[in-house]
């Protein structure tokens, strides 16, 4: 941060702390924490080839700082700023998530909804469980925890997917299954439900002030998301890159929406004044013990203990084009958006587990705002 600024941000900070010299203190603390957390993600961009990343920080409620780094597009000549937009790949799971809770709700569609309800699921099926996908046919994860195969017949139920419990025991662990929350929308249509950017837009979109968001590269009413879109890059082994096509997948509850780190800092802020869901609904997601160790998916979310801490968040992994990370601590009202356009965000979270301090992204965001309890 420059000199220049310091000042300048030490004055908005202090707008919410009284004048007492512990409050000053205080204050100096974070700016040093927010300026050492830039200078981290200026080095990290560099080093992992990212043309353009963004951040947000919401503390209380509030946007509190955030930071806009590189250029989108491989001439250099469009500097990255907080409107650019971004593939926000998975991170669109717990926005569509809270979205279809919302539908549910309003007894427009039922939790207890099969897959089966759309008549492509039998044969969809029958490929998945065997085509050698881990969490399809069945297999072993990272740390070798048996993955149970995908259930065909009966079908996973809505609830099931939103909780990841398409594969094996319902009532067992999670499995993290992008492919049958793919399936999410085609079950409620042919269930007689509306269309998912109907959902997503009067469900979420709407009363969470969320304009210009583009609900799949489709959208008749995706505003300037597609014009501000940062294009894809793709990483060489010798860290260059090369601008990498467009995907020509569009809107489901797994993936497609294009936003900027600004719009999901509005759903983030909506989230959490109790605009979208119910308490007792956010409760269901982040309280309440965990399987040991491993963590669990509620609900659209991962979620996990660390610390001492309970931390609720999503990755998102579009191979060799976009990434993104979206971590909450709830019991600090503390959370994080970043959002890039490549993939090097990504670090391999392991299918039955979340382990969000496996980014380095993640891991000094907790080390320098969150710590011990």
């Amino acid at each position: 941060m420059s000199p220049a600024k310091r000042p300048a941000l030490l004055a908005v900070l202090l707008l919410f702390a009284s004048a007492s010299a512990p409050a000053l203190a205080a204050e100096e603390k974070v700016i040093d924490q927010l300026e050492t957390f830039g200078q981290f993600l200026a080095d990290f961009r560099k080093e992992k080839s990212i043309r353009a990343l963004t951040a947000v920080i919401v503390k209380d409620g509030k946007i509190r700082w955030e930071q806009a780094l590189g250029t989108s597009d491989d001439e250099g000549d469009i500097p990255a700023t907080m409107d650019t937009t971004f593939s926000i790949a998975s991170v669109t799971k717990p926005i569509a998530a809270t979205a279809i809770i919302r539908e549910s709700l309003a007894d427009r569609v039922s939790r207890d909804l099969p897959l089966s309800a759309h008549a492509g699921w039998e044969g969809f099926c029958a490929w998945f469980a065997g085509s050698g996908i881990p969490f399809g046919g069945g297999g072993v994860d990272s740390d070798s925890t048996p993955i149970a195969s995908v259930r065909c017949d009966p079908a996973p139920r809505l609830s099931e997917i939103l909780n990841m419990r398409a594969n094996g025991d319902p009532d067992g662990n999670f499995v993290y299954n992008p492919m049958a929350y793919a399936r999410i929308d085609r079950a409620i249509t042919a269930g007689g439900g509306r269309a998912l950017r109907d959902i997503l837009r009067d469900n979420v979109l709407t009363p969470a002030g969320m304009s210009d968001v583009a609900l799949g590269w489709q959208d008749p009413e995706g505003g300037s998301a597609l014009r501000l879109l940062a294009p894809p890059f793709t990483v060489r082994e010798d860290g260059s890159d090369e601008k990498a096509s467009f995907a020509d997948d569009d809107l489901r509850a797994a993936a497609g929406i294009i936003a900027s780190a600004r719009h999901v800092a509005q759903f983030d802020m909506a989230l959490d004044r109790g605009d979208l869901l119910p308490e007792a609904w956010t409760n269901r997601i982040t309280k309440g013990a965990l399987p040991p160790a491993k963590g669990d998916y509620r609900w659209g979310w991962f979620v996990q203990d660390w610390n001492g801490h309970r931390l609720v968040w999503h990755s998102g992994w579009e191979p060799e084009r976009y990434s993104a990370i979206y971590l909450k601590v709830p019991g600090k009202r503390l959370s994080l958006i970043v959002l890039a356009n490549n993939e090097n965000l990504w670090w391999s979270n392991p299918l039955t587990g979340a382990a969000v301090e496996g980014s380095p992204v993640a891991a000094r965001f907790l080390e320098l705002f969150v710590g011990e309890d």
